[in-house]
């Protein structure tokens, strides 16, 4: 194997994008196979790679860390690999269990894992947080991989890695001011999307969802400047959560009075 250095600066930018896999299987594979296609480099060529550690760089704002799950990954990964299933010991807002899956598709969202595995027991796609993955064992249990299945179908109507029902289509739609217009527009939030163009200062976003979940904490995040026009559950949510926040604001300069 060869590398040009532009090659070689491709393969170490998409490193830095995965710095929050630090210390895991994933990442150290990676920078094997950079140090391996390093050596590549002819000598008259080599001047081009100095410094590079500098011209990357990624802030790692608000990422997660995996160097404590290493040992879960390499379970995900084998299991994804040799297509055997995974008994998974399991904490979620429910509590702890144990479940036997089939690995799919190990998704990265928002700098976070998450594995999509086919649950015996519920005869349906579950999406796990691999940092809540307490114990990962594989097992020697194949399974043939779906043909019919395909993460981006899985995902069409989620806005991010939460699904709702799939029978459900719940339209939502989104007024934000012109100067949010580059933030909004030029990202890529859902794969159905719709941006219309920019009138008396403001646009609109309009999107088809299965669940609330995800939506109604971005639109959260952004606070006053985006303007939920439907559906009406979803404004009342949004409403909901604004006078807790003003209450507890207000509960507190109560106190300190």
């Amino acid at each position: 194997m060869e590398a040009t250095p532009y090659q070689l600066m491709s393969l170490y930018l998409g490193s830095i994008l995965m710095s929050s896999l630090d210390q895991t299987v994933v990442r150290d594979g990676l920078m094997d196979m950079f140090s391996d296609l390093e050596g590549t480099i002819p000598l008259a060529q080599r001047a081009l790679l100095k410094n590079y550690q500098k011209k990357f760089y990624t802030t790692g704002f608000g990422s997660r860390r995996y160097e404590d799950m290493d040992d879960h990954i390499d379970m995900v990964l084998r299991g994804l690999l040799n297509q055997y299933k995974l008994e998974l010991h399991y904490r979620s807002q429910k509590g702890e269990r144990d479940y036997l899956v089939q690995p799919y598709t190990l998704v990265m969202h928002r700098d976070a894992l998450y594995l999509n595995a086919w649950v015996d027991s519920y005869g349906e796609i579950r999406t796990f947080r691999v940092d809540n993955i307490l114990h990962a064992k594989l097992t020697k249990d194949y399974f043939d991989y779906p043909i019919d299945y395909s993460p981006e179908l899985f995902y069409e109507r989620s806005f991010g890695v939460f699904k709702g029902d799939d029978k459900d289509k719940i339209t939502v739609v989104i007024e934000f001011p012109e100067n949010l217009y580059d933030y909004v527009a030029n990202r890529s939030w859902i794969a159905n999307q719709e941006i219309s163009p920019i009138q008396d200062g403001k646009f609109q976003m309009k999107v088809i969802v299965s669940n609330l979940f995800e939506i109604f904490h971005w639109v959260m995040g952004i606070g006053s400047e985006a303007k939920v026009i439907g559906p009406e559950e979803l404004i009342e949510m949004v409403k909901g959560e604004a006078q807790k926040i003003l209450g507890s604001y207000n509960k507190m300069v109560h106190e300190s009075i």
